[in-house]
């Protein structure tokens, strides 16, 4: 009897353990096990390593985050992280965990030479600040090597569930330079703006080129919206020019060369009016020879953005300050000069930095974008649809609550009108919605509020498949046969029935989602995926369940 059933056996256990090891990671208990902050950047940049100390100013405390730099995570031979962003994803996660925690933190002092960033926080002793930290979920409180067993895809929430923000743009066909193709411009746009948004630190986003040189961009989960477009839209192109000439207005820098000379404006502040450069036309230093840039503070505790150029862009550096010293050289980024700063001697560090009265956000920003690259072309922006986390929560309490409450119904009724078999049809339901998640983990599908309805959907037809079966199997019995050949009778007879009605269902999901886009391919996919489950848990482990239950052949009767 063993070996009759261990092949169904052995499939049901990699099934189940498939859907819970793909599911797993999307729960709560991950991140109460494992932290919030990713595996990967957990060992780069480990616990271990934090410090804790009391402000100087005794009404505030520190904690102070460092990198490991002999960390596998920077080290492998193939895509090594840098110390750098680590530092910085770690350091943005921990103060946002602390400022959602009620507290006023910012990051202070950062040296990402050395490795390290501090962060205070007001009105905490030291140990009031580890404690807190302890508890907020951030590092994993189990051996983080067990992370490793488990993928690191979790399940994507969409915009309908989790808030955020759907956006449309088309790139400017007449700022692509002449020797760049349309679609060469739109794929650098793309993987640029992809790269910016991982930086800011936003989870399963969706950018993706459409028809008519357009971008869209649909980020889940975004608090800051005004925050995010700047962040997109910046072109951030950066040079540096040797001024020739300033005025307070553009007549005054007449005549000017325009084969040699540009005239652009540095914007008025609060403390300063506008003011007016005529500039050498050839940028000595640009963008493209930048290492990384960071957001750094001055000596009165303004936020700046350092600058850092690799090995060529060092040299162009050293050999212009060297040549114009006691003249200014002029910081532009997207045709705006942001500052002039006078050359005081040759710089060989290949340092520099961007001030401009920036809050914090602003430099932050700022610095990401240059560390991603500027834009190949402008984008103008056609659409604009803001979904609120809290109708996206809304919806989310209102899907689970039509579910958990229809299921309710349903289980009761099952365990109720069927008995034993009842209650193992309601384990294959669960079982079925297990198997959903994880498939939609597994190849990186989205969850949304028309999915949740899907959803509930296929455990009606779970369970409506399973009443089929138990009917068939009463008659059975009912005419008189054993309880075994009740059961492979019900079985056989009702599989045709339920076969057909699935495929048919499944006909139309597949129509649903070949035409249709949006929720209504949402719909489609876990009512897709949980019929296919729904054939298994109903065929397979239902039928495996009552066979091995009534496996000796003596029972008289059904619990059913």
């Amino acid at each position: 009897m063993k070996s009759k059933h261990s092949v169904k056996i052995i499939v049901v256990l990699a099934v189940l353990l498939f859907s819970v090891f793909y599911a797993l990671p999307s729960t709560k208990i991950w991140e109460n096990a494992f932290g919030i902050i990713s595996p990967d950047e957990q060992a780069g940049v480990p616990a271990r390593l934090l410090e804790y100390s009391a402000g100087e100013d005794g009404k505030s405390a520190v904690v102070k985050i460092q990198v490991d730099k002999m960390a596998e995570l920077f080290n492998r031979s193939k895509n090594p992280a840098r110390p750098d962003d680590a530092l910085n994803n770690v350091a943005e996660t921990v103060r946002k965990t602390l400022v959602d925690a009620g507290c006023e933190a910012r990051v202070i002092n950062p040296d990402y030479e050395n490795g390290n960033a501090s962060i205070r926080v007001n009105g905490k002793s030291a140990d009031e600040l580890k404690a807190l930290v302890g508890s907020s979920r951030l590092y994993a409180r189990l051996p983080l090597m067990l992370s490793s067993l488990f993928p690191r895809s979790k399940i994507t929430l969409g915009l309908d569930l989790k808030g955020g923000i759907d956006l449309v743009y088309q790139v400017d066909l007449n700022s692509i330079q002449e020797n760049d193709s349309i679609t060469d411009a739109v794929k650098r746009s793309v993987e640029i703006i992809r790269n910016r948004i991982d930086m800011y630190g936003i989870a399963e986003p969706s950018i993706k080129a459409q028809e008519g040189n357009r971008i869209r961009i649909q980020l889940p989960g975004v608090k800051d919206p005004e925050r995010v477009k700047q962040l997109i839209q910046n072109t951030a192109m950066l040079q540096f020019h040797i001024v020739v000439d300033q005025a307070l207005t553009a007549a005054q820098l007449e005549p000017v060369n325009p084969e040699a000379e540009i005239v652009l404006m540095k914007p008025a502040s609060p403390q300063q009016q506008a003011m007016w450069f005529k500039l050498n036309k050839k940028a000595d230093v640009t963008g493209r020879d930048l290492k990384f840039a960071k957001v750094a503070f001055d000596d009165m505790g303004a936020p700046i953005v350092h600058l850092e150029f690799n090995a060529e862009g060092a040299a162009k550096f050293a050999q212009v300050t060297g040549s114009h010293i006691g003249e200014q050289l002029a910081i532009v980024l997207d045709n705006k000069v942001h500052s002039a700063p006078v050359i005081q001697s040759r710089i060989t560090g290949g340092m520099a930095q961007i001030t401009g009265r920036f809050t914090f956000e602003e430099a932050q920003n700022l610095s990401i974008v240059l560390r991603a690259g500027a834009l190949p072309a402008s984008l103008i922006a056609l659409e604009s649809r803001v979904v609120g986390p809290t109708l996206g929560q809304e919806s989310i309490n209102a899907g689970w609550a039509a579910g958990i409450i229809g299921a309710l119904l349903v289980f009761m009724y099952m365990a109720v009108f069927y008995k034993l078999s009842g209650i193992f049809a309601d384990l294959a339901v669960l079982f079925n919605t297990l198997i959903i998640f994880a498939v939609l983990v597994f190849f990186g599908g989205t969850l949304t509020l028309p999915g949740i309805a899907g959803l509930i959907l296929t455990v009606g037809m779970a369970v409506d498949a399973n009443v089929i079966i138990f009917e068939r199997i009463k008659e059975e019995f009912k005419s008189g046969k054993t309880v075994k050949a009740s059961i492979n009778a019900g079985f056989d007879r009702a599989l045709a029935c339920i076969i057909d009605s699935n495929v048919t269902t499944l006909l139309t999901v597949a129509i649903l989602y070949a035409f249709g886009s949006g929720p209504i391919r949402g719909f489609a996919t876990t009512l897709g995926i949980g019929l296919i489950a729904n054939v298994f848990t109903a065929i397979v482990c239902v039928k495996l369940a009552l066979d091995m239950y009534y496996a000796d052949g003596r029972a008289k009767t059904l619990s059913i």
